[in-house]
C-alpha cells in the first residue's frame, strides 16, 4: 500500500502493516521500530527551467531562501523539514512556503508549473519532468544540506517467517 511515512508509522504502531519503507532524517529515532537503512541522500533544489537561478551550476543558499517554496507538510518528514527550516533561519528568514504537497512527483509538477522552487531527494532527478532542472546548492561555511534516509522498518519484536524473509531480501539488496 502506498502511503507517506507518517501514515506508515501509525499503521505499524497499530499492527495494520508488518513493514514499510520510510523516509526520515539519518540517525533519527524511530521508537518501537527496527530498521535497515537502504539509502541516504542529500536534498537538491528543483527549479523551473526558466528560473534565473536555473542557469547557475550551484546557486547560493542566500539567493535560494528568497524564492517561493513548494514544500511537503512538516508531519510527513518532521526532522527533514526542521533541518530545512534551520537553513532558512540561519539566513534570517522562515521558509516562504507558497504551496504544500505530499508526493515528490506532485511537488516537481508544481515546480514545473512555476509555483516555486522545491527541496527534493537527489534521486528525484530521475523523474526528468519537462520544465524542471535540479541543482545542488552552494552552502555557506558551517551549513550543510539536510540528508534523507530511506529505511525498511518493522515493529520491534519477533518477526514472522514471511517478514523475516522479506527483511533478509532487503538486506541482500
Amino acid at each position: 500500500v502506498e502511503a507517506t511515512s507518517d501514515v506508515q508509522r501509525d499503521w505499524l504502531a497499530r499492527g495494520e502493516i508488518d513493514a514499510g519503507f520510510l523516509l526520515h532524517a539519518p540517525g533519527s529515532e524511530l521508537p518501537g521500530l527496527q530498521r535497515r537503512s537502504l539509502a541516504s541522500e542529500p536534498l537538491v533544489l528543483a527549479l523551473p527551467d526558466s528560473h534565473p537561478l536555473a542557469g547557475r551550476a550551484r546557486p547560493g543558499l542566500r539567493a535560494v531562501v528568497k524564492e517561493p517554496l513548494v514544500m511537503f507538510p512538516r508531519r510527513i518528514l518532521p526532522e527533514v523539514f526542521d533541518g530545512l527550516a534551520a537553513l532558512y533561519r540561519a539566513n534570517g528568514t522562515e521558509p516562504p512556503v507558497a504551496q504544500e504537497a505530499i508526493q515528490m512527483q506532485t511537488i516537481v509538477n508544481l515546480v514545473s508549473a512555476g509555483l516555486g522552487v522545491a527541496w527534493v531527494l537527489q534521486s528525484v532527478r530521475q523523474f526528468q519532468r519537462p520544465g524542471v532542472v535540479y541543482r545542488s546548492v552552494a552552502m555557506p561555511p558551517g551549513l550543510v544540506v539536510p540528508r534523507c534516509e530511506t529505511s525498511l522498518v518493522w515493529r520491534e519484536g519477533g518477526a514472522s517467517p514471511v517478514l523475516q524473509r522479506f527483511i533478509d531480501a532487503g538486506r541482500a539488496q
